[in-house]
């Protein structure tokens, strides 16, 4: 699996406009369950495409934290999304190197094709939260990938494909999506650098600081 097929391919419009779709659904829709508008978890019963929180979460004290909720939407398209919100930090001049971030699990039966889009959430929370602090700190996700699709990162080994970055403010989204093998799981790896401070500034007591959201999409093929 390369290339996810046309029925399944989402653009960020169509991804966020199916997760607001299925957020404002009428409660006799079997499987959604809004627990908190806010938060926007959607549910689907025995979801097949799931995540789980890595060692580096807790290790990270805090300057680190993915919303763990369940929030698989499962659409008639052959696609299933998780709506993503984590948080970052770093202190100025620190680059911070997680490699066990969280873990993309499937049970569905069948391979996955992954691909990330920057995305607000459907209860309004931006894609870029905190913008200001994005201008100090860059952000990029990794995902591992067989060769000789990807890029070297440093500090890894093996071959990892750039799933999302956040640079300067601005998010890109990875253009090669990874497969994610039946009942196996890949592991998020995340790379934060922070701006040092200049002869003319003071750096920060506390550590630049910001949130992102985005989708995780896998496609069924």
């Amino acid at each position: 699996m390369t290339q996810p097929n046309a029925r399944g391919r989402f653009t960020k419009g169509w991804a966020i406009a199916a997760l607001a779709v299925m957020l404002f659904a009428v409660p006799a829709a079997a499987g959604i369950i809004v627990q908190n508008f806010l938060r926007a978890d959607i549910e689907v019963n025995d979801a097949c495409f799931s995540k789980t929180n890595g060692p580096d979460v807790a290790a990270a004290s805090g300057l680190m934290t993915f919303d763990t909720t369940a929030t698989v939407a499962d659409t008639a398209g052959g696609v299933d999304l998780l709506q993503e919100t984590a948080t970052f930090q770093a202190y100025a001049g620190d680059r911070m190197l997680y490699t066990s971030a969280i873990n993309f699990n499937n049970t569905c039966g069948h391979d996955l094709d992954l691909t990330f889009i920057s995305a607000a959430d459907p209860a309004g929370g931006a894609a870029i939260d905190t913008a200001a602090a994005f201008g100090n700190i860059d952000v990029r996700m990794y995902l591992p990938a067989p060769a000789p699709a990807g890029v070297a990162v440093p500090g890894l080994t093996g071959t990892w494909v750039e799933m999302l970055s956040v640079v300067n403010g601005t998010a890109t989204n990875g253009t090669t999506p990874v497969t994610l093998a039946d009942g196996g799981t890949l592991t998020l790896a995340v790379i934060i650098d922070a701006d040092a401070a200049t002869p003319t500034t003071v750096a920060p007591a506390a550590p630049f600081a910001g949130t992102l959201r985005w989708i995780a999409q896998a496609d069924h093929g």
